[in-house]
């Protein structure tokens, strides 16, 4: 794979952050810089609608009853097991 060097400014408190995470996880600066923007270009290409579905969800999440209440419907034709 062909790379290129970059130089790029970022808070130093980030970049604290990222230096004692990268170390901890054995991983080189570059490696974890790729990996950011790899996941920031594969979040961009998300479709718009997934987008607004995880948003509004991130804004009202479901509540308990109404999980439990799709489980129950789930698994209410299911055989007893007895």
């Amino acid at each position: 794979m062909k790379t290129a060097r970059v130089t790029v400014s970022v808070p130093a408190a980030t970049l604290a952050s990222v230096e004692r995470t990268r170390r901890q996880l054995h991983k080189t600066r570059s490696a974890v810089v790729s990996e950011a923007l790899a996941q920031w270009l594969n979040g961009r290409n998300v479709p718009d609608a997934d987008r607004r579905y995880a948003e509004a969800y991130l804004r009202t999440p479901e509540g308990a009853g109404l999980a439990e209440s799709v489980a129950t419907a789930a698994v209410a034709e299911w055989d007893r097991w007895e």
